[in-house]
C-alpha cells in the first residue's frame, strides 16, 4: 500500500482539481490576461503558479519515491522567474500546463511509500516540506488560487476541510501582522469554533468562508461582524499569495 492510498485529503484534492480545470477550460486569451484577486498578478500568473507549484511539490514527492532529495524550488528567485515566464501564454497553453502538472503530481503521490512520510525536503525558499503534508499543501493551493481567479468560485464553495485547515493556520501566520481578535466562526455543519489572533482584543463573528476570506486578505471582511464595536471597520489584512 502507498502512503496516501486512503487519505481523505487526497480525494478532496482530486475533486477540487477537477473543479479548477472546469473553470480554466472556459477561459479565453483575453480572460487569462485580466487581473486576478492577487495584487500585481493576472490570471495567467495564478495559473502559471499553480502549474509550477504542482511541479515543485512533485519534487518533494519524487524525493520520497527515489530517495534522492530534490528541493521544491531551486530558489525563491527561480520560483518567481518560472511564474513570470509562463504568465503571458495563451489560455489553451496555460490550461494544458495546469492539467498536465497536476496529473504528474498525483502520479508521484501514488508512489510515495509509507516509510517516507516523515521525510523533510528543502523548499528552496524557507522552511522544509514534510512529505506527509503534501496532499494538504496542494489542496490549499488549488482552492485558494481557484478563488483568486475571480471566476465565481469563492470560499463558500470550498470543502469544510479547507475552511477548518485554513483557519487553523491563520493564528500563526497573523500573530505579528494581524489584529488582535477572538473570532466566533460558524462552520457549514453548524459548529462554532473560536479562532484567536494575537491578544484576542477584538470580538468578531462570522461564517467560516467569510472569516477565511478576510484573514487571508481576499476580502474586506464582508460577512464578518465586529461584535464589540459594530460601528468600527475591520482592519485590512495582507494577502497571502
Amino acid at each position: 500500500m502507498t502512503a496516501f492510498a486512503d487519505d481523505p485529503i487526497l480525494a478532496q484534492l482530486c475533486d477540487q482539481t477537477d473543479h479548477l480545470l472546469q473553470s480554466v477550460n472556459e477561459l479565453t486569451d483575453d480572460d487569462v490576461h485580466r487581473p486576478s484577486l492577487l495584487p500585481g498578478w493576472t490570471r495567467g500568473h495564478v495559473l502559471s503558479h499553480l502549474a509550477r507549484n504542482a511541479d515543485g511539490l512533485g519534487n518533494v514527492a519524487r524525493s520520497a519515491v527515489t530517495g534522492q532529495v530534490t528541493p521544491m524550488y531551486e530558489s525563491a528567485q527561480a520560483r518567481d522567474a518560472g511564474i513570470e515566464a509562463g504568465a503571458g501564454r495563451s489560455a489553451s497553453e496555460l490550461e494544458s500546463d495546469v492539467e498536465s502538472s497536476a496529473e504528474r503530481f498525483l502520479a508521484l503521490l501514488a508512489d510515495v511509500p509509507p516509510a517516507q512520510l516523515d521525510l523533510e525536503v528543502p523548499s528552496g525558499r524557507g522552511p522544509t516540506i514534510q512529505v506527509a503534508t503534501l496532499p494538504w499543501l496542494r489542496l490549499r493551493e488549488v482552492v485558494y488560487h481557484h478563488v483568486d481567479l475571480a471566476l465565481g468560485y469563492t470560499f463558500a464553495d470550498a470543502p469544510q476541510v479547507v475552511l477548518r485547515g485554513g483557519l487553523g493556520e491563520c493564528p500563526g501566520r497573523l500573530v505579528d501582522a494581524g489584529p488582535g481578535a477572538r473570532i466566533a466562526v460558524t462552520h457549514p455543519d453548524g459548529s462554532v469554533e473560536d479562532v484567536v489572533i494575537g491578544d484576542g482584543a477584538r470580538s468578531l463573528a462570522g461564517p467560516a468562508h467569510a472569516v477565511l476570506a478576510w484573514l487571508t486578505g481576499r476580502s474586506d471582511g464582508a460577512g464578518v461582524e465586529r461584535v464589540d464595536a459594530p460601528e468600527e471597520a475591520l482592519p485590512t489584512l495582507p494577502s497571502w499569495g
